[in-house]
């Protein structure tokens, strides 16, 4: 099984998408990290395509879905 290089995350209240691209980093508890293009949200996926943590530095609402787009 391939890790997936990109993830959408979707986040509602308000509604927003962000397209998620592996850094090649790897996470503090074995997770992958994934950026979005502005630098501005940081998310970590484990191997089970679970977020773990989410850091931004904007207010996101409620981030309620990551999907692997490959």
């Amino acid at each position: 099984m391939t890790t997936p290089k990109r993830y959408r995350l979707v986040a509602t209240d308000p509604y927003r998408e962000f397209l998620l691209t592996a850094t090649g980093a790897m996470g503090s508890t074995g997770t992958e990290v994934y950026v979005d293009d502005s630098g501005a949200v940081r998310v970590e996926i484990d191997d089970a395509g679970e977020v773990r943590t989410i850091t931004a530095a904007l207010d996101l609402g409620r981030p309620v879905l990551a999907e692997p787009l490959d």
